[in-house]
C-alpha cells in the first residue's frame, strides 16, 4: 500500500509539472462539457491559428492546401472554392450561417460584389469583429444566431445559403436542410463544406470511439452521416439536384501537415493546454482518415 501511495505520489507530481494535468482535465471537460468556456476557446483558436500568419485575418476555417502553404491564402481558397460553387453574382441576396470571420464576408463583399449579404455570427465577438471591418459596406447585414435561427426567417428571403467549413458542429442537420430549403427562393441554392462518413461505422465500438473524438472537439455526431445518407437527408427537404466534390486530400491532410509545422514553431512560447481544442480537432481528423471514415466535401444543393 506504501509502495503504491508513493507511485501514485510521483505520478501526479510528473503529471503536475509536465503540465500533463491541466491537459488531461481539459480534454475530460471538452469531452463532457463542450459547451465550457466555448466563447473564449473559438477565440483562442483564431488567434492561434493565425498568430505568425498575419495580425490583419481573423481567419478560424480548416482552408483549401492544393497550391499554397499559407494559413490565409489557404482559408481564402476554401472560400473561393465555395463562392464559385455557389456561382455567387452581384445579382445574389446570400445568406452565410455561421461564418467564423469577417474575412470571409469580406471575400462575398469586395470580391464577388453580391447584391446583399445576411450573416449569422454565434458570438458577440464574431458580430463585433465583422462590424468593425465591413461597416462600410451597406449591403450587409449582421445578427446574432445560429442554424436554427432559419426557421425565424421569412420564407422566400435568398437567393443563395452558404455555409462555410461550419456545418459539421450544427446540432440538427436534417432541420437546417428543411429550413434552409424554406428560406430559398426558387432557382436557388444551398452551398456547403461538410466532413461526410466515407462509409457506416463497422460495429457499436467504433461509434463510441468516433462519438467520444468528436464530442472532444465539438463536432455534432449526429450530424455525421455517410454520402447516401446526407444526400437522401438533402432530398428529403425539397432539394431535386445534389452534387458532392471530394476534396479531402487538399483540405483535411493538408490542415494536418500545416498545423504539425505551425504547433511545432509556437508550442515552445506558448502554454500547451490553449492548444487542446485544434490538437483534439487534428487527432480526431488524423484517427478517422486513418480508419477510412472520413472525408471533405464541398456541396451544392437546389
Amino acid at each position: 500500500m506504501t509502495i503504491f501511495a508513493f507511485l501514485s505520489g510521483v505520478l501526479l507530481t510528473w503529471l503536475f509539472m509536465s503540465g500533463m494535468l491541466s491537459q488531461i482535465t481539459s480534454l475530460i471537460v471538452s469531452i463532457w462539457w463542450p459547451s465550457s468556456k466555448r466563447e473564449r476557446g473559438m477565440l483562442a483558436d483564431q488567434w492561434l491559428l493565425n498568430s505568425g500568419v498575419s495580425t490583419s485575418s481573423g481567419w478560424r476555417l480548416i482552408g483549401y492546401w492544393r497550391e499554397t502553404s499559407s494559413y490565409g491564402q489557404a482559408c481564402s481558397e476554401l472560400a473561393g472554392l465555395l463562392a464559385d460553387k455557389a456561382c455567387l453574382s452581384n445579382q445574389d441576396d446570400v445568406l452565410d450561417v455561421g461564418f467564423s470571420s469577417y474575412d470571409q464576408l469580406l471575400v462575398w463583399l469586395d470580391y464577388y460584389q453580391v447584391k446583399s449579404l445576411t450573416g449569422l455570427a454565434e458570438t458577440e465577438q464574431l458580430l463585433a469583429g465583422a462590424q468593425d471591418q465591413c461597416d462600410h459596406f451597406d449591403q450587409l447585414k449582421l445578427e446574432r444566431g445560429n442554424e436554427l435561427e432559419l426557421a425565424k426567417l421569412e420564407a422566400d428571403s435568398c437567393d443563395k445559403l452558404l455555409a462555410l467549413d461550419c456545418a459539421y458542429h450544427f446540432e440538427n442537420k436534417t432541420q437546417f436542410f428543411q429550413n434552409a430549403r424554406k428560406v430559398i427562393r426558387d432557382g436557388g441554392s444551398l452551398t456547403l463544406t461538410d466532413m461526410v462518413l466515407s462509409r457506416p461505422y463497422r460495429d457499436r465500438m467504433e461509434q463510441r470511439i468516433v462519438n467520444i473524438l468528436a464530442r472532444s472537439c465539438g463536432i455534432s455526431v449526429k450530424g455525421l452521416m455517410p454520402h447516401q445518407k446526407y444526400e437522401a437527408s438533402l432530398k428529403d427537404a425539397g432539394f431535386e439536384k445534389t452534387e458532392f466534390v471530394d476534396i479531402s486530400q487538399d483540405v483535411l491532410s493538408g490542415f494536418c501537415f500545416w498545423f504539425s509545422q505551425h504547433y511545432r514553431q509556437l508550442s515552445p512560447v506558448t502554454r500547451p493546454k490553449v492548444w487542446i481544442r485544434l490538437r483534439l480537432l487534428v487527432w480526431f481528423i488524423r484517427w478517422m482518415q486513418h480508419r477510412g471514415l472520413l472525408e471533405y466535401h464541398v456541396i451544392s444543393a437546389r
